[in-house]
């Protein structure tokens, strides 16, 4: 029996997975290049959700999936969609530190809820509008936060240089990228049939939308760069960690998008942002501010609030 709050925690193991391979990731791409290091979170991630769809098929006793043009379509699109974001979010690294340039793609929160409402089927309810809010607070007094740390003034960088620079145009495509493949993701969870286990709908959705990944990009870095396919083997100890992590996170996102609302999972997700922080911290070792404190905790009670939803 699925337990309708089920999607909150799973949704916020979804965002400490893809912390841990954000970060990673950065570290690769100072040996490896930008679609090069994207690749790799789908090459080295397959496996394991190939033993997810697996386990998914034994536990509830469903085989295939009906030929469905519009499930195809619509994860075709999830999955173009992704890894063009996840490449912009890799390149931004190399115009911003890590803890910003994750930061400014949280606008993909607000344009997930307008695009949902407008385009897709999402329901919003008047305390799930509230809850959002209040997480959208939380990441701005955060983002707020590391503006005024000393690494943020030596860089040179000002308020209107991160609001309307390269860095902050290059975010805004990236949430809008990241907006439309998961209002996508979800509706493909649903063209499977909402009366089926979550867990069938979110294997089958992320097995084919990461192997499209993996032969699309396998197919454009064979042709553009294929001396990538060396540096991987070479980085495959990381490379590993990265898939595993992906495999994780994935799972849990699309499980989550199987269960809610993309505008929901995605507010919650906002909790990724606390994470980040801690990583910041833990591992690239940038100071966190009172600021960035207040913001965790506001954060942290709006995804609260999505529990009373």
């Amino acid at each position: 029996m699925e337990v309708s709050w089920i999607w909150i925690p799973i949704s916020i193991f979804a965002a400490l997975m893809q912390s841990v391979r954000t970060a990673a990731q950065k570290t690769l791409n100072q040996s490896l290049s930008t679609m090069g290091t994207t690749y790799v979170r789908s090459l080295f991630g397959m496996p394991p959700l190939i033993v997810f769809l697996g386990v998914a098929i034994a536990c509830t006793g469903l085989g295939f999936p009906e030929f469905n043009p519009r499930f195809l379509l619509h994860t075709a699109v999830a999955a173009l969609t992704q890894v063009l974001a996840t490449a912009l979010l890799i390149y931004m690294f190399r115009l911003k530190n890590f803890a910003i340039g994750t930061m400014l793609t949280k606008s993909d929160l607000i344009m997930t809820a307008l695009m949902g409402t407008l385009l897709f089927s999402e329901h919003l309810s008047g305390l799930g509008w509230v809850a959002m809010v209040i997480v959208v607070c939380g990441v701005i007094l955060m983002l707020v936060g590391k503006m005024g740390t000393v690494a943020f003034r030596a860089s040179g960088e000002t308020l209107s240089g991160l609001l309307f620079g390269r860095p902050a145009q290059v975010a805004l495509l990236c949430a809008f990228l990241f907006a439309l493949s998961y209002l996508f993701l979800r509706q493909a969870t649903l063209d499977l049939g909402p009366q089926h286990h979550f867990m069938w709908r979110a294997g089958w959705t992320v097995v084919l939308a990461t192997g499209l990944q993996t032969i699309c990009l396998g197919i454009w870095l064979a042709i553009r760069e294929p001396t990538v396919f060396g540096q991987m083997w070479q980085a495959k100890g990381i490379g590993s960690f990265i898939g595993l992590t992906s495999a994780l996170g994935s799972i849990g996102w699309y499980s989550a998008f199987a269960l809610q609302n993309a505008s929901y999972v995605r507010a919650v997700g906002q909790i990724e942002a606390v994470f980040t922080l801690a990583v910041s911290w833990l591992y690239f070792h940038e100071k966190i501010t009172l600021m960035e404190l207040m913001g965790i905790v506001v954060t942290v009670a709006g995804v609260l609030m999505f529990r009373l939803v």
